[in-house]
């Protein structure tokens, strides 16, 4: 795959091993800079005086090779050569048959060459570009915010980026022995969270009137009583900043947005940018001149030109914002932020540096829905598309799927949120953290995301329903069909690397379902739960790892030739099950799951404590994939014991490979096992567990050294440039995939570079990670006055309480509710944030 020639900084790569690479490393390139060699200098010394006179320019200068030869030739004589020559010999036979000699390694071979590694772009993804305008500047009208959209990212867009992997000496041991000795040197520094919110105002006349004419359009039932405002969401931000002090970096609003209108949202401009534009559109030759018909306001027909007046209605927006935020405080980089280094309030409070806590105060940013309602792009060729496909399909889309009042179909976009970090917690407005949290009770690099799934299968909203359903259908086709616990009404943990493995997977589904407008109130196969896929997606994907892993890049590299289930295969697995050759008439082995100690209490405080990183601090966790596959969904009424045992039959798992002893492709074998046999897969793991002992998951890794050499490049392929991690196929069904070692290195690994299995399966196992949790979450409807007091006086009376969610579909006295909910939300969290309109540096102060 080939990138586009023009992308930003960040973005850009070139590497020394490409052909194709700008830069190519020279090891004569060095010159003395700025400086000409004398030609004095190059001439040989003057001679003539020492010799008979004779005419100069017959004279011979004596070359360097000459002098040479008369100082050596005197060595080269038997006496000195056979010594020498038996000395080496000597050398020769006592590294190479006896004891290895520390020489230097000098073939052209032994230099070190790139890895795949060396080609993956950063963990960090890019900060967006700068808006047109002074986008540091407060809104003129709190309600509304004009502003030019951000662009679409350079295709091929999404493009994988690496998880944070461990150092390899830690990742080997944690994987393997399920502990490590690596210390906070050599961890890092701990995860941030962003935090996102979707946001609307229905209370607002623009919003409404939109919203109105698609239903009717649409002719679907959407309540408007479902979108009041009722400021919970300040508090939800002031809920997480208080809850989480020092560990996060950006609070991402999405919101409403709408197109410029200049009869009235000229007036929204702020002045100080008028000119600015003027001259930018000065330069910028208008295809779409504003006919004299058009009634602008005063002020757009006598300070605004004709052509700035097209631009702006033809590319700007308006978003819908709330009304407490204060844009010129949001964004810690603008010298008008409290918390800047230089800002005014440092030189007021006397200070010559900010206090921790402000330093690590998270920014704010904010995005549209045209920003973030994008289809996934590719590198453009003749092959894929024809020109103008691209943007016709784009434009097509867009034209369907906006203005969008449906709240699924905004999160499945979030993967295109810009700025937006790879680890994010994913909230509602009514969304609240009630105790102090630490960053591990959402996500680690040692134990993956944090998972909090509602075994109960309790729907909390109707209107999920058919995203649910067909979410499970999408996961049902690319993995095996099973029951899937519902998660929790509480924040989500999403990973931007494994939304855009789902975009990319499920595009077609996605595409589709992000088109309706409105959510469905009946089941149907047309809206998708993305954050219930996305959970969901993680514990398969992990699933399918595991088993890769000791399937494919194990067993089915032990013999000469790769990919193949042989003689040697079987033997692994009947040493692993205790059976040798005369046992052939054992056709089912019981697997029992055996002791583990990865969620012993104290264990994992320990662990965190060692990297120097905060361990959970409201969090109780029930499972961990360092322990396999979440144990199924039993049937009302089973025991619970029955999930630790399992019946592996040999013939029907196995199939031909041990019934009559043939060789099989390992893929064919994954596909047999992960997938047409799941039950088969699952027991695999549970055996495969409990060989690895109490802790880690040694029985699974290809043993070290273990390496495969890809193929070279072919002569009609570019050179990769970039290199997506470790992943596995990412087809909408199991059927169309390739699982073989040759097809998942031919996308992931350079062209003939070994490869060394053991490293990479760890590392695509980290992209999976995850533990499964519950938090003292409540979720209340409040629906009267007399209901609404005795749920908040329940909450202050539990203090174990650690998350809280809100319906605020209020049944009966909507005024006096929400008084009662607004004395409750101040009483609890009294100080603005730093952005907030009133926001005072004295009485809001942060604490260390």
């Amino acid at each position: 795959m080939s990138l586009p020639t023009t992308r930003s900084v960040s973005e850009s790569y070139a590497s020394s091993l490409s052909p194709s690479s700008p830069n190519p490393y020279s090891s004569n390139s060095w010159s003395p800079r700025g400086r000409s060699p004398s030609p004095s200098r190059l001439r040989g010394p003057d001679l003539s005086k020492y010799g008979p006179p004779h005419p100069p320019s017959h004279r011979k200068t004596p070359s360097s090779r000459a002098a040479i030869l008369r100082h050596i030739r005197p060595f080269l004589t038997p006496r000195f050569v056979t010594p020498f020559f038996l000395w080496i010999g000597a050398l020769w036979v006592i590294h190479n048959f006896l004891i290895p000699l520390p020489l230097p390694r000098l073939s052209a071979t032994d230099r070190k060459k790139g890895t795949s590694s060396d080609h993956h772009l950063s963990t960090a993804f890019p900060q967006p570009p700068l808006r047109t305008g002074d986008d540091l500047l407060d809104s003129v009208d709190p309600r509304w915010r004009p502003f030019d959209p951000l662009p679409p990212p350079d295709p091929p867009f999404p493009r994988l980026r690496p998880t944070r992997f461990l150092p390899a000496r830690c990742l080997e041991q944690w994987f393997a022995d399920g502990e490590t000795l690596c210390g906070r040197g050599e961890m890092g520094e701990e995860e941030t969270l962003d935090a996102t919110w979707l946001w609307v105002n229905g209370s607002d006349h623009r919003w409404r009137d939109s919203m109105v004419h698609w239903r009717t359009v649409e002719g679907v039932y959407s309540p408007e009583h479902h979108f009041r405002e009722q400021n919970e969401l300040v508090h939800s931000m002031r809920s997480v900043l208080d809850a989480l002090p020092g560990h996060l970096s950006t609070f991402h609003l999405i919101l409403a947005d709408y197109p410029f209108d200049p009869t009235t949202d000229v007036e929204l401009l702020p002045p100080s940018i008028i000119a600015d534009l003027e001259k930018s559109a000065g330069q910028r030759k208008s295809r779409h001149a504003r006919s004299s018909t058009v009634n602008y306001t005063d002020r757009a027909a006598e300070t605004l030109s004709p052509s700035l007046l097209s631009h702006l209605t033809s590319t700007w927006r308006v978003a819908q914002t709330p009304t407490w935020l204060d844009f010129s405080r949001r964004d810690k980089t603008s010298p008008s932020h409290p918390y800047h280094p230089f800002s005014s309030n440092q030189h007021q409070q006397g200070r010559s540096k900010l206090l921790k806590a402000e330093a690590n105060y998270p920014s704010l940013r904010y995005a549209a829905h045209s920003e973030i309602f994008h289809l996934p792009t590719l590198d453009r060729d003749g092959f894929t598309e024809e020109l103008g496909e691209r943007e016709w399909r784009e434009k097509e889309y867009r034209k369907k799927a906006l203005p969008s009042f449906n709240s699924m179909a905004i999160e499945s976009r979030a993967g295109w949120l810009p700025g937006l970090a790879d680890v994010t917690l994913s909230l509602n407005d009514d969304f609240f953290l009630l105790r102090p949290h630490a960053v591990s009770d959402f996500h680690s690099p040692l134990y993956g995301s944090v998972i909090r799934f509602d075994h109960g299968n309790r729907f909390n909203d109707a209107g999920e329903v058919g995203g649910l359903y067909h979410a499970n259908f999408l996961l049902s086709q690319r993995f095996p069909r099973r029951l899937r616990p519902y998660f929790a009404h509480v924040p989500k943990v999403i990973t931007r690397g494994l939304h855009h493995e789902a975009s990319l997977m499920f595009k077609e589904a996605l595409a589709d379902s992000s088109q309706r407008r409105f959510r469905e109130m009946m089941l149907g196969e047309g809206d998708i739960q993305m954050q219930w896929l996305l959970t969901s997606l993680r514990v398969e994907r992990w699933r399918e790892a595991l088993l890769w892993t000791y399937i494919v890049a194990n067993l089915g590299t032990l013999g000469e030739s790769p990919d193949t289930w042989n003689e040697l295969a079987r033997n692994e697995l009947r040493d692993m099950f205790g059976l040798n050759e005369n046992d052939d008439d054992v056709i089912k082995i019981e697997v029992h799951r055996g002791e583990r100690w990865t969620l012993e209490p104290g264990r994992m405080a320990k662990v965190f404590e060692q990297a120097g990183w905060e361990a959970p601090k409201a969090t109780d966790f029930l499972f961990s994939s360092m322990d396999g596959h979440m144990p199924p969904i039993l049937k009302s009424g089973m025991d619970p014991t029955t999930n630790d045992k399992c019946v592996l039959d040999l013939d029907r798992c196995f199939g031909s490979f041990w019934t009559r002893e043939e060789d099989v492709s390992s893929a064919d074998m994954f596909k047999r096992l992960t997938f047409q046999y799941p039950e088969c897969g699952d027991c695999l793991i549970m055996a495969l567990v409990t060989a690895s002992g109490p802790l880690g998951l040694s029985a699974f890794f290809p043993s070290k050294g273990t390496t495969f050499e890809n193929l070279p490049l072919s002569p009609d392929r570019p050179y990769p440039r970039y290199l997506p991690p470790p992943h596995l196929p990412l087809t909408p069904t199991w059927h169309e995939a390739d699982f073989s070692l040759e097809s998942v290195m031919s996308t992931t690994a350079l062209p003939g570079e070994s490869v060394n299995l053991r490293e990479f399966a760890m590392k695509l196992l980290s992209r999976y990670q995850y533990l499964s949790a519950k938090s003292v979450s409540h979720f209340h409807m409040l629906k009267s006055a007399e209901h609404a007091h005795r749920v908040f006086k329940m909450i202050q009376d539990n203090s174990q309480v650690s998350i809280l969610g809100l319906n605020d579909d209020i049944e009966e006295d909507y005024d006096e509710v929400k008084d009662i909910m607004q004395g409750w939300f101040e009483m609890r969290w009294p100080k603005k944030a730093v952005w907030e309109r009133g926001w005072d540096p004295v009485s809001d102060k942060l604490e260390e």
